[in-house]
């Protein structure tokens, strides 16, 4: 299978493309132990594969729809996040 042809069949099934598929689950991850637990919400940035904490932020809200404290204040409560 050529990758053109990987992507293209992916995102029919999935109906979204491999890179944003990893995103969503690394922010669904990222979520529950903002939920869970009182990690440093730069330790589970990094540890979510994020070499930058902005970058984290700035996706995190753009996914979630608040920031990721404010995710962690609320309990949870932001835009529900579908993996697919």
């Amino acid at each position: 299978m050529t990758p053109y042809h990987f992507l293209r069949t992916f995102r029919q099934v999935a109906g979204m493309t491999p890179h944003q598929f990893v995103l969503r689950l690394r922010m669904h991850r990222a979520a529950i132990r903002l939920r869970r637990s009182q990690e440093s919400i730069s330790t589970i940035a990094f540890d979510a594969g994020f070499n930058d904490l902005s970058t984290f932020n700035r996706r995190f809200r753009r996914v979630m729809g608040v920031s990721p404290s404010t995710y962690r204040t609320r309990g949870g409560r932001g835009r529900p996040l579908s993996i697919g």
